[in-house]
């Protein structure tokens, strides 16, 4: 499919912040130079291999949003050619994403949540309180914002820096004065693991039997040793001796049911789609916190992320998918 896209060119600096996530383009085809005399009238970049570019749509905005503090109207043209999208298409995830600016500003951009949990514990007043503060400053923009995903340290705010060396950071039970501290570069702690007081009190009572937290904020999240050493893959290991059949009975047995508010039984949703006619099979973790002040899939990841694979890795087993996806907002 040809793309016609028309407006302003790219500036050399636009073209290098999309061309560091996808690599410099191989013709004029995919936003390069014109060469008659190697490529002529003939596409060097076919459709498929156009369409299997698809997904880098995200990464590409994220990169313009943090170089520039916005999406030029260069670079979104220069997106479009490179990913052979047609530019309305571009557009539009552009303009559907909070995060993403069409319009140029300050460098620093200020996101405080106004959504359910933050709403309940000052969160329009800090972010009434940001506004006047920074009334008609050209370095900080202060904008409402969704859920941040951190609803048990309401109210928040999420700082964004753009540049060539890009930076950001949440804010937890903010204050106006809190998130001034954080607009200055470098300054603002990383606080390490202590996030998990407040995401996972649980941890905190050492009588309590944990299951699914059991190892949050007691081994190291990026350390696959530890996660081994804690009887990690354990399960997986028992899944394979176990075989399909009887890793999905045993499941069944266990009583184990979805966890998204429908509380479909485990074993019956594995048990169907082994025994589907269809040989094309996948796994897909779905970790859409959709749910107003929510954010119990997070805990998992962040605190225990190698049984996340593990519990993907044992599904594949049993219903005999041999991909799997893992699904994030």
């Amino acid at each position: 499919m040809d793309i016609v896209v028309r407006g302003p060119e790219p500036t050399e600096a636009e073209r290098l912040s999309v061309d560091a996530v996808l690599g410099p383009p191989e013709s004029a085809w995919s936003g390069g130079q014109r060469d008659l005399q190697r490529e002529g009238r003939i596409a060097l970049l076919g459709g498929s291999d156009a369409r299997s570019l698809r997904h880098q749509l995200l990464p590409v905005l994220h990169a313009v949003q943090d170089r520039f503090g916005w999406l030029p109207p260069g670079a979104l043209a220069y997106v479009s050619k490179r990913l052979t999208i047609p530019p309305a298409e571009v557009h539009g995830v552009a303009t559907f994403y909070h995060l993403f600016s069409m319009n140029g500003g300050a460098p620093v951009h200020v996101h405080v949540c106004d959504d359910i949990a933050c709403r309940h514990l000052g969160g329009l007043g800090l972010l009434a309180d940001l506004k006047k503060r920074h009334s008609g400053s050209k370095t900080v923009e202060i904008h409402p914002s969704p859920c941040l995903g951190l609803c048990e340290r309401a109210p928040t705010a999420l700082v964004l820096r753009s540049g060539a060396n890009p930076q950001g950071c949440a804010v937890g039970h903010a204050t106006a004065d809190l998130v001034a501290s954080a607009l200055v570069p470098d300054s603002f702690p990383d606080e390490g693991m202590d996030w998990l007081s407040h995401a996972a009190p649980q941890r905190n009572h050492a009588e309590a039997d944990l299951a699914l937290l059991s190892r949050v904020g007691r081994c190291n999240p990026l350390s696959l040793e530890e996660y081994k050493a804690t009887g990690g893959f354990a399960g997986l290991r028992k899944a394979i001796e176990l075989g399909s059949e009887k890793t999905i009975a045993e499941v069944t047995l266990a009583g184990i049911v979805g966890r998204g508010g429908a509380a479909f039984p485990t074993g019956r949703k594995w048990d169907a789609v082994a025994k589907s006619a269809d040989a094309e099979r996948y796994v897909v973790c779905n970790a859409d916190e959709s749910e107003p002040g929510t954010f119990k899939d997070r805990v998992v990841m962040e605190g225990d992320p190698f049984a996340l694979v593990e519990g993907m890795a044992i599904a594949g087993l049993a219903v005999g998918s041999r991909k799997g996806f893992l699904y994030i907002r």
